[in-house]
């Protein structure tokens, strides 16, 4: 993105999309600044709180980075800095800009925020908001998806791996299907682009394995094993077609 631009205050840092916001400030990644002028119009509970704002008619994410697991109970949000590029909000907000350019269906960056305090950092993620999406867990908890559709969440994946895309986290949670039938792909936290094609198929296992655990611990989840198999018949059209397209350019 040829708008980024890079600031600085004090102890924060951040990365800003100016065509969306020209005038950001570290007030931007402070919930409390969206709440003080009526802009927050819900929230989501995970691992920590994402907030949805408005931003004149733009519908935003703000997202506060947050450890998971023991080390989560111990350090909660904090992370030892060793240089803005290897900030975890700088390198996906780079890795999104990055997949946004070549139309992959990720949501579009606008910010990203380091505040820095000695050796450990805190940081922030603007996202522009997906509007009228579920994500793949909300809607098997309330129905199934057609054939088309899984295969569709095939095709979107094998477009990430064409693109050499790891996503490190890639279960039902963060596959999104929006009110058009597009499948979009979130939270890029901790992913990278990979060399080589050896660890796509991880990446599909793992994916398999958060769906089987949900049918394992929630009643009536619409979920059957042949559904993988229409999504693995997608992600192989996909990347068959990628293969004649790239036989006849």
């Amino acid at each position: 993105m040829s708008s980024v631009k890079q600031g600085h205050h004090s102890a924060h840092s951040w990365l800003v999309d100016a065509e969306v916001i020209q005038d950001l400030t570290p007030q931007h990644f402070d919930i409390g600044y969206w709440q003080s002028a009526g802009l927050v119009t819900g929230h989501s509970s995970g691992r920590g709180t994402t907030y949805f704002v408005r931003l004149n008619s733009t519908p935003l994410v703000l997202r506060h980075y947050r450890r998971g697991g023991l080390i989560g109970r111990l350090l909660s949000d904090q992370y030892l800095y060793t240089g803005l590029d290897n900030c975890r909000s700088f390198q996906e907000f780079r890795l999104l800009s990055w997949m946004h350019k070549r139309g992959l269906p990720v949501p579009r960056p606008i910010a990203a925020h380091v505040y820095r305090s000695g050796l450990i950092y805190r940081a922030d993620l603007l996202l522009q908001q997906i509007e009228n999406a579920r994500d793949l867990h909300q809607i098997l908890c309330t129905s199934g998806l057609a054939e088309s559709l899984w295969q569709e969440v095939g095709r979107t994946i094998a477009k990430m791996h064409l693109a050499q895309i790891y996503h490190h986290d890639l279960n039902i949670h963060n596959l999104m299907l929006d009110a058009q039938g597009k499948v979009w792909l979130i939270d890029f936290d901790r992913c990278e682009k990979r060399n080589g094609t050896a660890w796509q198929a991880n990446n599909l296992a793992r994916l398999k394995r958060s769906l089987e655990k949900e049918t394992a611990r929630t009643q009536q989840y619409h979920y059957q094993p042949d559904n993988f198999s229409h999504l693995l018949h997608g992600y192989h059209l996909q990347h068959n077609e990628d293969k004649h397209d790239a036989a006849t350019d």
